[in-house]
């Protein structure tokens, strides 16, 4: 399919091309226009085609991007840059603070030295394979058959550990609460950057986000930036970018 255009200054010519997103697109041959679509100012903002891009499983572990607008906007009030290698506080908890640490691709959390959540799990399963030397069964999964007694009971120290740290946090359904907020924060990365569609987000993952941003001080309740994007929350709870 071709399309042209002509004004009084210059005439383009749009030349049709398979697209991977499932819609139309097309290749600009006209040197003047290949330059002014560069133009970020005149490009949509925040626009998907593939109903895989609404999945937010399809996002998770890729490196996070550094948003190009956070530079500008590090002065407003009401606003936290999340990039990596920052700390942060979601509360104190039986004397010590839950830490929310960013890294390069996900976000870990902690009670004092203790790892919570996925961090936990990381660990409990790096321990195993350091136990087991990398010994599979025949479905690749970690033969657990292979463990000696001494270390069965070691890793049942380490659970009853975790377990420990649970209770300190205020019991399952606190901690449980706690890690859903922390890690919901890898969703709001994601978006800031502009690495992740808004509508991803349910309802829940709303809710978490904006209690963590209120124990981080953020007042929520008026518009405030996150790595340089302006956002706002609805009358509904909802997440929204604002203008």
């Amino acid at each position: 399919m071709r399309v042209e255009a002509n004004n009084a200054y210059a005439s383009v010519m749009y030349q049709g091309y398979a697209a991977n997103k499932r819609v139309p697109n097309f290749a600009p041959q006209d040197s003047l226009y290949q330059e002014s679509l560069k133009d970020e100012s005149k490009q949509l903002k925040n626009v998907y085609h593939d109903f895989s891009q609404f999945n937010p499983m399809n996002f998770l572990g890729t490196a996070y991007i550094r948003s190009k607008i956070m530079e500008s906007s590090q002065s407003q009030e009401n606003s936290i840059n999340l990039t990596p290698g920052t700390t942060l506080s979601l509360g104190e908890y039986s004397g010590q603070d839950v830490i929310l640490s960013i890294g390069d691709s996900s976000v870990s959390m902690s009670w004092g030295s203790n790892p919570i959540g996925s961090a936990y799990v990381k660990k409990f399963n790096e321990t195993i394979n350091r136990m087991l030397n990398g010994q599979r069964d025949e479905n690749g999964i970690p033969d657990l058959s292979k463990l000696t007694r001494e270390q069965v009971a070691e890793l049942r120290e380490i659970e009853r550990g975790h377990e420990w740290t649970i209770m300190q946090m205020g019991g399952v359904e606190q901690y449980e609460s706690i890690r859903r907020i922390g890690e919901s924060f890898d969703h709001l990365i994601r978006i800031a950057n502009g690495q992740m569609p808004m509508a991803s987000l349910s309802p829940d993952m709303y809710e978490k986000i904006k209690a963590g941003l209120d124990k981080m001080g953020i007042d929520t309740s008026k518009p405030f930036y996150v790595n340089g994007q302006k956002f706002t929350f609805t009358e509904g709870g909802a997440l929204r970018y604002s203008e």
